[in-house]
């Protein structure tokens, strides 16, 4: 008894030690096939993004010269009034995220496998990538906003307005991005130190969330009286400017912040990479359109021959009687 036994135990024991080998094969061959699928995942992802920055930077150079063009004109060829100057800031602020984003672009290739400034350079441009976009979501914002009184409150608002409104406005708003980006790299160097989520990201959802819908109400508005009046004589330009890029904002900016806000609210979640840098360059793409936006709006079809650019800008920006003159009203 006792020797059949230790037969039976050392059989099992043969049967343990060949099946633990058989399990650390399997495991092994597994873990082998999980790398080589995440190195060929990693290399389709990279491949997806530098053929979707090819596509997308010329659009973005265009769109650098555009917005370049559009602060040329509005500081030396345009009257200076309370819409052209949001459109001057909204300007410098998508020249600042096209500007960031391509010469980080260049710097990159340049010194592809530098280890010094490499990381340096991403988030300085970084920084100031979202400083851009956050300023010209809160600089879309304020336009809506200030054309919505004007149109439903005329009385109230031509008497109670400042005269230096829109100064004011855009100083502050500048303000307010730039603090918001502090908080955006508090969050994101907490999250990537010790992996939790800050609590100052509650104040970036908030801004987001009291923003976004007072945008989107106050050009939705705008775009009922647009339909309402469309056959009447009473200047329209600025209102199709308004709606037209909040609703290229809504379509390509958006989607990108939304994203931002369930990263941080979901640290956890599993994304896609290819949908996120898609995301990102449909925002960059949205930065370069504003100055095609104006120049749709503002040309005439009877006149576009005659018309000088800086005149077509003027007119898109603005529901006055274009006027020739280099002085204006000061905002």
């Amino acid at each position: 008894w006792d020797s059949s036994y230790f037969y039976r135990e050392e059989k099992n024991t043969g049967h343990s030690i060949h099946a633990l080998i058989v399990e650390t094969n399997r495991t092994a061959h597994a873990a082998k096939i999980n790398e080589t699928q995440m190195l060929h995942d990693s290399s389709r992802e990279e491949e997806n993004l530098k053929i979707l920055s090819c596509i997308a930077l010329p659009v973005l150079v265009l769109g650098l010269f555009s917005n370049g063009a559009i602060f040329w004109f509005l500081c030396c060829k345009i009257k200076k009034t309370k819409y052209t100057v949001y459109v001057l800031n909204l300007a410098i602020a998508d020249f600042t995220v096209l500007f960031c984003y391509i010469s980080y672009f260049v710097i990159h290739l340049v010194i592809w496998d530098s280890p010094g400034l490499d990381p340096y350079f991403y988030w300085v441009f970084q920084c100031l990538t979202f400083f851009g976009f956050n300023t010209s979501f809160f600089l879309l914002t304020a336009i809506s906003v200030e054309r919505y009184v004007g149109t439903f409150f005329p009385l109230c608002y031509r008497f109670n307005r400042p005269k230096h409104l829109s100064t004011i406005l855009c100083t502050l708003l500048w303000v307010l991005s730039c603090i918001m980006v502090g908080i955006d790299y508090i969050c994101w160097q907490e999250y990537t130190s010790s992996g939790t989520i800050h609590p100052t990201n509650i104040f970036i959802t908030i801004i987001f969330m009291l923003f976004l819908p007072t945008m989107v109400f106050c050009s939705f508005s705008l775009f009922v009286k647009i339909s309402r009046h469309s056959q009447s004589k009473t200047p329209a330009r600025f209102y199709r400017t308004i709606v037209i890029t909040v609703i290229l904002f809504l379509i390509f900016a958006v989607p990108h912040k939304i994203l931002c806000l369930m990263e941080y609210m979901q640290p956890a979640m599993e994304l896609n990479w290819t949908i996120i840098h898609s995301f990102f360059l449909l925002n960059l793409i949205n930065s370069s359109l504003n100055p095609f936006v104006y120049f749709f709006v503002g040309r005439q079809k009877e006149q576009r021959s005659k018309d000088s650019l800086h005149a077509v800008i003027y007119r898109s920006c603005n529901d006055e009687t274009l006027d020739h003159t280099s002085s204006g009203q000061v905002a």
